[in-house]
């Protein structure tokens, strides 16, 4: 099954990147209900794709399995496996890295990040998912070395704060339209 990628994966962090450069007041307001928003939505995507699956097994010959006991349970399994650890596994990990990264930044001075980076940071780590948000991060840490070694001064140091958004886009659409059909991609998935 081809890499099938919701509209929102490429809309929101485009939205939100526009907004880091002409609306920051706006962002600093609204990026908290942006995260949460589009974790609502990607769920409900998810849940909306496991409703259309669940009524192709009904009519379909596994129609006599499914009532059963063990069909549901290979249903949740194949539901699970197929639309829901993509970004069930991304919010966990967007939620574990908000909290660290807070947690760590509130205690060095909150220094480290913007007041809003660390939604971005968890939103293109949502938005990427599951296993795509590994090649997300090295992605965006590659950009700002080749960037800092490039355009910054010696003993300056170059924030990441506008590296988040394009780099979720540019993953979004390599694992779209590269790498979700490559053999060695559903390795990653469990």
């Amino acid at each position: 099954m081809p890499y099938i990628i919701p509209v929102s994966t490429i809309v929101i962090p485009s939205i939100v990147f526009f907004l880091q450069f002409q609306k920051r007041e706006l962002l600093l307001k609204t990026i908290k209900p942006i995260f949460w928003l589009t974790a609502l939505l990607l769920f409900s995507y998810a849940g909306i794709l496991s409703y259309f699956q669940y009524q192709a097994f009904q009519s379909g010959p596994l129609s006599y399995t499914i009532g059963t006991v063990d069909g549901l349970k290979y249903f949740f399994s194949y539901a699970r496996f197929h639309f829901w650890n993509t970004y069930l596994v991304s919010f966990i990990v967007a939620l574990l890295l908000f909290w660290v990264s807070a947690y760590l930044d509130k205690k060095r001075g909150q220094v480290h990040f913007e007041h809003d980076e660390l939604y971005i940071i968890a939103l293109g780590i949502l938005i990427t998912g599951y296993p795509a948000f590994l090649f997300y991060i090295v992605l965006v840490l590659l950009l700002a070395a080749i960037s800092s070694a490039l355009l910054v001064k010696k003993n300056e140091r170059l924030p990441l704060y506008y590296f988040w958004m394009p780099s979720a886009i540019i993953t979004t659409l390599l694992v779209a339209l590269w790498a979700g059909n490559q053999g060695w991609w559903a390795s990653f998935r469990f």
